[in-house]
């Protein structure tokens, strides 16, 4: 019974001596992929974004000293003209030009519904009223006043961050409520009128 005993736990001890490696690989990978998960799911909660719909945005600087992120950069060129506040009416309006690459455009919605600023102390601005439509014709720069936003105080000079809805066409567009998917601008000087 001892030497049965003894053999047992040995026989015990040998098979938790012997390398995992196959399970150690396993786990390691299971581990890995945790890790990524995990971040897509830290990712999506703080920026809005999964990897479906996020967006490989580049922003550049213009002359202008504003950066410009343009997510239809394929269809058209972006260049920001001005940004024009309204002392009596507290509202500021950001002028762009837009040029087609390509093709002709018509019924082109830049700034149009959803546009939102953010001034250097964390308060937002959102707009939701309509702008005018323009057609684009491959080559012409055409100017678009996007909506104004609304209830900005005068002494707001600079909006670091403004996000803008644009549209061509169904599958050439930004998407409601995904800022990734929005035109953005940085650094927006505002010059009050």
């Amino acid at each position: 019974m001892k030497k049965t005993i003894k053999m047992l736990c040995v026989a015990a001890i040998a098979l938790f001596a012997i390398p995992q490696h196959a399970d150690a690989q396993f786990f390691k990978k299971l581990g890995e992929a945790a890790v990524d998960a995990a971040a897509e799911v830290v990712k999506e909660t703080i920026v809005g974004e999964t990897p479906d719909n996020a967006s490989n945005v580049n922003i550049e600087t213009s002359a202008s000293g504003v950066g410009i992120g343009n997510p239809g950069a394929q269809y058209f060129d972006l260049e920001f003209i001005e940004a024009i506040g309204n002392t009596s009416g507290n509202t500021v309006t950001i002028y762009v030009k837009a040029t087609a690459k390509d093709l002709n455009y018509t019924n082109v919605h830049i700034g149009d519904n959803n546009v939102i600023g953010y001034d250097n102390d964390g308060n937002e601005y959102k707009s939701n009223d309509s702008a005018p439509t323009k057609n684009l014709p491959a080559g012409l720069p055409v100017k678009f006043q996007l909506s104004a936003l609304p209830n900005v105080p005068a002494k707001v000079t600079t909006l670091p961050v403004v996000y803008s809805g644009w549209y061509i066409s169904s599958d050439k567009s930004s998407r409601s409520g995904n800022l990734g998917t929005y035109i953005q601008f940085k650094n927006v000087p505002v010059k009050w009128q």
